[in-house]
């Protein structure tokens, strides 16, 4: 009877816990993203163990009702035997899964170092060709100014040339004029 109990326990227990998982199976606006397949996948595992335990146990309890004292008792040790087993695989998968976590963890951080790093050489190397673009554009200026004062002084040669070329012209005009 106290098995039964326990059963029923179970059973109700799971149904609360399919019922309350359909509603977070996959979400409309994000229907098959890793997350949601993995707690799928994971959700359908739970429900497979929990429904082969569920017959396990009821066979169990089928065999039990003709058991005698001594062998409730032996059937109890194999029970608190598996159970021992079970909580210590479990506190392997949970030790196994904090391990994953935490290697999870140092992965992203060394690709985050390194993405940083490669940041910092790019921005180095941003400063260098903006300097250097600086210095090239200060020699461009210098050069054309340069130039243009060459120029400058050229035409202020050929200024004064052709002043003095229509300086002599008008005075030859002037003497075939008087002359």
């Amino acid at each position: 009877n106290n098995n039964n109990n326990n059963n029923n326990n179970i059973n109700n227990n799971s149904n609360h816990s399919n019922n309350t998982n359909n509603h977070n199976n996959v979400s409309p606006e994000c229907p098959d993203t890793p997350n949601t397949l993995l707690h799928n996948t994971t959700r359908a595992a739970i429900d497979t163990a929990l429904a082969s335990e569920r017959t396990r146990t009821h066979a169990l309890e089928a065999n039990e009702t003709d058991y005698t004292s001594s062998e409730l008792r032996i059937a109890l040790r194999k029970e608190r035997s598996r159970s021992s087993r079970l909580a210590a695989e479990l506190a392997g998968l949970r030790s196994a899964a904090v391990a994953g976590q935490a290697e999870a963890e140092v992965r992203e951080e060394g690709r985050i170092n390194s993405l940083m790093r490669k940041l910092d050489g790019l921005q180095k190397e941003k400063g260098r060709i903006i300097v250097e673009l600086e210095r090239e554009e200060e020699m461009l200026t210098n050069t054309l100014q340069k130039k243009l004062s060459t120029v400058r002084k050229e035409k202020a040669v050929l200024e004064k040339q052709i002043e003095k070329e229509r300086k002599v012209e008008r005075e030859r005009k002037v003497e075939r004029k008087a002359g």
